[in-house]
């Protein structure tokens, strides 16, 4: 792993600095017949064993690599998340965790991020035509949670809010990968985000829905619900696009509720609400 100088050099004048954690590249060989490896996600680990990982969440430009093998890539790279997050081994030889290397002038969501973007490069955002930063799922987490995060402690934020999105569920199929941000007492919920094109958004619902509720079947869990941030403007045909997509994934999602919103402040505000009743 090529990790940035500035993260990996200890400070100047002390020499027995100790490292602020360490940081893995998670890798993929798509197939073990040519042996070709490509970076799919980043495992932070700071001071404190707390753990942070982050890897591509749908198939992006790998379609134009793989074509419809990209699906399967991106399902590795959510049992990849799942056990590095929990500090467990690879769970595939297809899939190779890098040795961990100590990291000194970040924290540790400051050497996620940019580790992530200098060495994941298949996921690398793209700029839409208007030079708006897209909001995507990955960003519209962060914005709620660090909302949530200056209304609750710690603790209390780590009763509501999972510790590593992507988690481990035990089904009769064997251990099977789902992700779900929010899991209170007796509930699960995700947040996602609607800055998509229709079709993309349909995609993202449809595996919200299928997550949430097979987390609610094997964790016999009552409360489900999606959290979508909506974008702040956007022309009125794609606006109205957007909502038939959103009608057509959820008028079929029984027992899940859908709370959206453009303020992220709102958005908050509805998780906590929906969590503590």
């Amino acid at each position: 792993m090529s990790t940035p100088e500035f993260l990996t050099s200890k400070p100047q004048g002390f020499g027995t600095a100790a490292p602020a954690g360490v940081v893995f590249v998670i890798r993929c060989e798509p197939d073990p017949f040519t042996g070709e490896r490509i970076n799919i996600g980043v495992c932070v680990q700071d001071a404190d064993g707390r753990r942070y990982v982050r890897c591509i969440d749908e198939p992006g430009r790998l379609q134009c690599l793989y074509g419809t093998s990209a699906a399967s890539i991106v399902s590795m790279a959510k049992m990849a998340a799942a056990c590095a997050g929990q500090g467990l081994p690879s769970p595939s030889s297809q899939i190779i965790f890098d040795a961990p290397q100590p990291y000194y002038n970040a924290s540790a969501k400051e050497t996620l991020a940019y580790t992530f973007q200098e060495q994941v490069t298949v996921a690398l955002p793209q700029r839409q035509s208007n030079e708006r930063m897209q909001v995507n799922d990955a960003a519209a987490l962060s914005l709620v949670v660090e909302e949530l995060s200056k209304r609750f402690t710690s603790q209390l934020l780590g009763e509501i809010v999972a510790n590593t999105p992507t988690t481990l569920l035990p089904t009769q199929w064997g251990m099977r990968p789902v992700t779900i941000h929010l899991q209170p007492s007796n509930g699960v919920g995700v947040i996602r985000s609607a800055d998509y094109t229709p079709a993309h958004l349909k995609n993202h619902l449809m595996d919200s829905v299928l997550d949430i509720q097979c987390a609610a079947k094997y964790r016999k869990s009552g409360k489900q619900a999606i959290f979508l941030l909506r974008p702040n403007q956007a022309p009125e045909k794609l606006l109205t696009q957007r909502d038939e997509s959103i009608d057509n994934v959820m008028c079929r999602a029984n027992d899940i509720d859908l709370h959206q919103s453009s303020n992220v402040p709102e958005l908050a505000e509805n998780i906590i609400e929906w969590a503590i009743s």
